[in-house]
């Protein structure tokens, strides 16, 4: 007996479903190349042996109420690595930015960078301070959906280095964000991201809270 087309049809969509949608997340691993892994995982054994020796950076050897544990990270996913120009802020305001022990420092809102991220657009922004030492420094740091919940509460940084091009095109990638020193002792004081450095939607990627 000859079966239908229609019943062909979805046993064939059926089959390519069970061979194939099972993979998606490995089809998404590929996307990332052989190189950004390996590279990608040296930088965080390379965190985890600073944070374990190098008493100059490690809050666990300076604080010694601690005891280190290595550090939890998400799988690398590439739904958060982003492109952008940094989009300078005409005239930039001065923020006042709170510390985890209370204190208020102001910083410099200088720019933003534009996440798009399933078909909407998030700003993130970057901060510039100057140093006692009158060097300046800029700052991307942000909290998310998983803030407070696998990520730690006080929100997570992410280096920058800044190009003098302005036309120059960035890579923001969040699967680098890590925490600041204060997530693992409270001897630090560190700037809390703002409801304007907040994104909303969940970032499974980069470090996760420490416990």
């Amino acid at each position: 007996m000859i079966k239908p087309i229609n019943y062909l049809l979805s046993l064939a969509a059926l089959l390519f479903f069970l061979l194939t949608g099972s993979n998606c997340s490995d089809e998404k691993k590929t996307e990332l190349t052989k190189a950004y892994l390996t590279q990608l995982e040296q930088e965080r054994a390379d965190r985890n042996w600073q944070m374990q020796y190098n008493p100059s950076a490690s809050p666990f050897l300076m604080d010694t109420t601690l005891k280190y544990e290595p550090l939890k990270f998400f799988e690398p996913n590439p739904d958060f690595i982003f492109k952008s120009k940094l989009y300078r802020i005409d005239k930039p305001d001065s923020v006042d930015i709170y510390g985890t022990k209370g204190t208020i420092k102001k910083y410099l809102r200088y720019g933003y960078f534009n996440l798009k991220y399933k078909g909407n657009d998030y700003k993130l922004y970057l901060y510039n301070v100057t140093t006692t030492e009158g060097f300046k420094v800029f700052n991307i740091w942000f909290k998310d959906g998983t803030t407070g919940k696998e990520t730690y509460e006080n929100g997570r940084y992410l280096k920058f280095e800044r190009n003098m091009d302005d036309d120059f095109e960035y890579e923001i990638d969040l699967n680098r964000a890590t925490n600041p020193l204060c997530a693992y002792s409270d001897l630090f004081n560190c700037p809390v991201p703002t409801d304007k450095d907040s994104l909303p939607f969940e970032v499974k990627a980069g470090e996760k809270k420490f416990r």
